[in-house]
Formats: structure tokens, sequence, C-alpha cells
């Protein structure tokens, strides 16, 4: 939910395999794509083989990333999962996107291709792509160098390696356990009826005046039922934990088997692979299905005026 992945890696080091390797291409924002978009291929010469290259227009660098800038926030304003296909290679460029992970309370993950490359390989795999896709020798070794001093990213974001990008698109259920009780608290409870808040128990709300009173306390979690809210307020739309070791889904619909699976059990710890759903998808009314993965709790089976404690 919530998470924007930069490709970092210099001319051949594999973003597009990448991308095609894991079925991306649907999340992907591509600068190549959008030059190719804004002109034709351009001519340059290489003095050193005496040979003509037809190349990705660079003139055109300003109005891409203008156009990169302008859809990476579109897509976030909305919730969608954003994968952008560029270098990335200084810390700068990926302090850029900041701004707008913090205004739309996004995960920024740097998937890092250059660790397992090196400047030989990389030079290497330069001459036989594909004519186009050919850069300028001096740009990668640049671009290597570049790499070289600033290895690391921003504090604020998360580094991982190619093969970690199935574990960050996924979901880790919380382990509750350590609270005596949980409780959730449906839109219609009245205020009269609402449960004393105490640290020792956990409390889910679908209740706008619940959560006015209690919202901010940490052991309180607020749920969408909509999709402004779970947009333009940044309500979760569901909510998957452990209690009394059990494992079940907190939402205000039925979320279906094909939006959680595969669910993967690692050493007791549930996880979900819900990362390539937008969040307003998870508060649509899908007709539940026949044999659930995991057990729901959600309005559509509650009483709305009662309380519901989760044993």
């Amino acid at each position: 939910m919530r998470k924007i992945f930069l490709l970092r890696g210099a001319p051949g080091s594999g973003k597009s395999s990448f991308i095609a390797r894991h079925h991306l291409q649907p999340y992907a924002i591509s600068r190549d794509e959008i030059r190719l978009l804004l002109a034709d291929l351009t001519v340059y010469y290489e003095e050193s083989t005496d040979h003509l290259h037809q190349v990705i227009p660079r003139h055109v660098t300003v109005r891409t990333e203008q156009m990169v800038d302008n859809l990476v926030q579109h897509k976030m304003a909305y919730g969608e999962t954003v994968i952008v296909d560029g270098t990335h290679i200084t810390p700068d460029k990926i302090e850029h996107f900041r701004p707008w992970v913090e205004k739309y309370r996004y995960e920024l993950f740097v998937v890092d291709l250059m660790q397992n490359n090196s400047l030989e390989s990389l030079l290497r795999r330069n001459q036989t792509r594909m004519h186009y896709d050919w850069v300028k020798p001096d740009v990668i070794k640049m671009m290597y160098e570049q790499y070289e001093a600033n290895p690391e990213v921003p504090s604020w974001a998360y580094s991982i390696l190619p093969n970690g990008m199935e574990r960050a698109l996924s979901q880790r259920e919380k382990n509750l356990d350590h609270y005596s009780h949980v409780v959730c608290i449906p839109d219609k409870v009245k205020p009269e009826d609402f449960p004393h808040v105490h640290i020792s128990n956990f409390y889910f709300s679908f209740n706008d005046e619940f959560t006015r009173k209690y919202g901010t306390y940490r052991n309180v979690i607020t749920l969408a039922k909509t999709q402004d809210e779970v947009i333009e307020q940044f309500r979760l739309p569901y909510f998957v934990f452990k209690f009394h070791h059990k494992h079940f889904l907190i939402s205000a619909y039925p979320i279906r088997n094909e939006m959680l699976d595969p669910i993967r059990k690692v050493k007791g710890v549930w996880s979900y692979s819900t990362g390539l759903y937008n969040v307003a998808d998870f508060v649509k009314e899908f007709p539940e299905n026949e044999h659930q993965h995991v057990h729901q709790f959600n309005l559509s089976k509650i009483d709305p005026t009662r309380l519901l404690h989760i044993w």
C-alpha cells in the first residue's frame, strides 16, 4: 500500500529486464519511453569507431522530467503503486521525490541494480544492446564512478536488491498477541457505548466520532469505509493481524483471495501479496470468496450498532 519504487542503475544494469521479469510494465514510468514520445531517434557519431548510432534524444530532457514528475504525482495522489524506471544514481535524484513521499504518506524503495555489476560488465552489455539503447561509454563510466562515491540512499528511504522486490510488495501481519482484547467500533455505535480505551487493549475504528476522540492513540487504528477516506484522508483500507495465535483481516468490505494471494508463512508470520493493488481497490464491494484464505471481519457481516470483541 502506498509504495513507490525507484530503479537505480546505469544503462545496461538490467532495469528493463527487471521490469519485464516481474511483469511490472503496467506500473512503470519510463523516462526513455517518454523521450521517444516527445521526439524521434537522433543520430550520434562515435569518433573512436567511426560509426553512426541512432540514439534516444536528450534535447527533450527538461520536458521529460516535467512529465515524469506530473505522472508520479498523479498516481501517488490516487494511492497507486508507482515504479520509476531511471538511473537515480546520485542521492539528490532520490531526494527529489521526498516531498511527495511525505505529502501522500508513501514508502519509497530504491531497487539497487548496481551492486552486482562491474564497470566492465556494464560497458560490455552496452555494446550488445539494441541500436537505440546504446549510450556513450563515457556516460556509463561517469555514472559508475558517481555510484561508487555515493552508494548509500537517504536515511528516509529503503534500499533493496532486486530479489527483495517480492517482499517489499507484501504486507506483513501485525502481532497483537500481547494485548488482552481486540475491539472493533463499527460506524453506528453511539458515543455513550464507546469502550474505555486502555493501553492493554487494541482498537479498530470505523466510527468517525470515536476516531476524533481517540484516533491519535497508538493502540487505535482507523479503517476506511469509502474511497474518499482511503485516498483523501489516508485511512487504512484493511489491517492484517495475529491475535491469540489466529490470523485475521479486518476491513469495511470482504477482500478477495485474489488480492491477498499468495500468502506466505515464515516463522509463524503471515505475509500477504497486496503490493500492486491500489488502496482504493480494497474498499470496493466485491462478493466474498466461497472459501476465504484468512478469517475476515468486515462491516457487511457485523451489527454496525454494537461493539465487536475479537477473541
